[in-house]
């Protein structure tokens, strides 16, 4: 647990520090969104949800990588897979570690699908989750932050954002706006063609003169 809270004991603080921030800007963002797009309050307030937690977990990750780990010279490569699932039956620190790689991108995938389509596959989450998880590794391999690179924590964070948006799978479609229905509009065609009528003029003329137009007798 000791070595648990050097490698992570900073980040505690810093999300607690976070936290606040996110739920400031919540309604903020929510009632921008109202008068900008003009939506009803609950898509404005769940949209705005889902995006502040978005930026809140990119945030702490990306503090988590490039934070340096106290008392550690230099990170570490390890490219075996398996390697660091094996300690995790013999250590309790590895566990946790385990369970926090598994749990690091599992928001990302749980949430990014709600509010992009183009997301919404487990298999497009996996290869975006991939992709992520091994710039997270490179980077905090090339800075040199203490931490161990690994093969198992990219597997590891591939399968929480999986996870999660498996978990969240029923909700994706949730917060779709719908397009406003287009009323068309009613157009008045008229007849340019000439009117014709079945009896001569002259014998309307005559029969119907006296009917319409009495004074003229």
């Amino acid at each position: 647990m000791g070595e648990l809270l050097r490698a992570f004991g900073a980040m505690i603080p810093l999300t607690i520090t976070a936290i606040p921030y996110a739920l400031l800007g919540w309604p903020l963002l929510a009632a921008h969104r109202r008068r900008r797009r003009q939506t009803d309050r609950f898509c404005a307030s769940a949209t705005a949800a889902v995006d502040m937690t978005l930026a809140l977990g990119c945030f702490l990750v990306l503090c988590l990588v490039t934070m340096p780990v106290s008392g550690a010279h230099g990170s570490r490569l390890s490219l075996e897979p398996g390697t660091d699932l094996r300690l995790v039956l013999s250590d309790s620190a590895n566990l946790w570690q385990a369970l926090g790689n598994v749990l690091m991108l599992c928001p990302l995938g749980a949430l990014l699908p709600v509010r992009s389509r183009r997301l919404r596959s487990l298999f497009r989450i996996a290869l975006g989750a991939l992709a992520v998880s091994v710039l997270v590794e490179g980077t905090q391999y090339l800075i040199q932050a203490g931490r161990v690179t690994s093969i198992d924590d990219i597997l590891l964070n591939t399968l929480g954002a999986v996870a999660g948006a498996a978990v969240s799978r029923r909700l994706w479609h949730r917060l779709d706006v719908r397009p406003p229905v287009k009323i068309p509009v009613q157009v008045r065609r008229v007849c340019d063609a000439p009117v014709r009528l079945r009896v001569p003029r002259s014998v309307w003329d005559e029969r119907y003169s006296s009917i319409a137009h009495p004074q003229r007798r």
